[in-house]
């Protein structure tokens, strides 16, 4: 991390590094640490724009599970998880096209 960051700046973005190595969501991680939810999401958006300063090219990575790991999704046919927590699930087909404009 940069030596221009406040102390608190670099506590808040190790955090924010541990959480994203640790495969858990936002929740689970918060109450772990016993951190707010609504601080924790602040610290999560500013580091977004710390990390990417105003990028217009941005790229979404998309893993795709093996069907013998895939979490059962009792109604969907598909699940997007985001890397902030958030799912998203379709309740039915959904093509290619509709993803990579969702995502684009």
């Amino acid at each position: 991390m940069s030596s221009t960051l406040t102390p608190l700046q670099q506590l808040m973005f190790s955090l924010i590094e541990i959480w994203q190595s640790s495969g858990q969501s936002q929740k689970s991680f918060c109450l772990e640490k016993d951190l707010a939810y609504g601080k924790f999401h602040y610290w999560w958006k500013k580091y977004q724009e710390y990390r990417s300063p105003s990028s217009s090219d941005s790229f979404v990575a998309v893993r795709v599970k093996k069907a013998s790991t895939l979490e059962t999704v009792p109604t969907g046919v598909l699940e997007l998880v985001f890397p902030d927590g958030r799912r998203l699930i379709f309740n039915q087909d959904v093509e290619a096209g509709f993803l990579k404009t969702l995502l684009g």
